[in-house]
């Protein structure tokens, strides 16, 4: 074959190649797909799916669970349920799987063997209802019904502490931008009673309840330049708290904007904090 139609042929092949991508990309692009977290795959093949679902069909709120090994039937470990933020909505059970997940799960396991509980919340659903469009401003818990998907959740972790060597008095719950909203809402709805310590991150919240939560055990987090959820958030709800006698402990980064979780997730004292956190002895939800 003559080397220049050899040569025309090649072009035409990688032109129909860059095409097929240029189409894919398109067409994820108008399906409003957002790729995969860095390592989400390779994080998944760590983990166990799974599914909490409503009793009528309704709703399923995938999960991925991080079970330590080998879990021995004669001790309870901890367990770390950790809430996605805006953007990771679905049911692929992957895209909540974001590299700081991945930070968090090691982190855990650096000081003692840990469940982690990662669910995903479907898409068309949230953790807190009515949240509307940024900036997220504090709500009023009784105006937003609970979400289905944080019921399914709150049901969930019930059911695994059935089927792991799971320490019921030991669960622990964070989130950062929606999951912060989310966490700071789970602990003063549903989850009253349930969890040992809680690390909200950035967020929103309804500062009107503090007092079902003054004394458990809080370290929360905001960037005092975030524009999506405004400092003032955190900053009404730990006054109020401080006001009722609470332990909570609450650190402000001056020079970080909305995504804050890195550095508060990498705390030196973060960890053996929250492992030190027990749930009082007779507490129920």
């Amino acid at each position: 074959m003559p080397p220049l139609r050899n040569r025309a042929l090649g072009l035409a092949a990688r032109a129909a190649k860059l095409g097929a991508l240029f189409v894919s990309l398109i067409l994820s692009g108008c399906r409003g797909e957002r790729p995969l977290p860095p390592g989400a795959r390779e994080l998944a093949a760590r983990m166990v799916a799974g599914k909490f679902s409503a009793s009528d069909g309704a709703l399923d709120v995938p999960y991925q669970l991080f079970v330590p090994a080998p879990p021995s039937a004669a001790k309870r470990y901890p367990l770390l349920v950790i809430l996605h933020g805006a953007g990771t909505h679905g049911t692929d059970n992957l895209r909540q799987l974001s590299p700081p997940v991945g930070a968090l799960i090691d982190r855990a396991q650096s000081l003692e063997p840990t469940f982690v509980l990662v669910p995903q919340d479907p898409k068309g659903d949230k953790w807190v209802t009515g949240s509307g469009d940024a900036p997220y401003r504090n709500y009023r818990q009784a105006e937003r019904p609970q979400s289905a998907a944080s019921r399914l959740v709150l049901a969930g972790i019930d059911e695994l502490t059935t089927r792991y060597a799971i320490d019921a008095d030991r669960i622990y719950l964070t989130g950062g931008s929606a999951g912060g909203t989310g966490t700071w809402d789970f602990i003063t709805r549903g989850g009253i009673g349930r969890f040992a310590a809680a690390i909200p991150v950035t967020g929103a919240n309804d500062p009107s309840r503090a007092a079902v939560i003054a004394q458990l055990p809080i370290w929360a987090f905001h960037g005092a330049q975030d524009s999506v959820a405004p400092v003032e958030n955190t900053r009404e709800m730990v006054a109020r708290l401080r006001a009722l006698g609470s332990p909570v402990r609450y650190s402000e980064y001056p020079d970080l904007g909305h995504e804050s979780w890195n550095r508060a997730y990498a705390e030196p004292e973060l960890f053996p904090w929250l492992f030190a956190q027990r749930r009082p002895a007779g507490a129920q939800h």
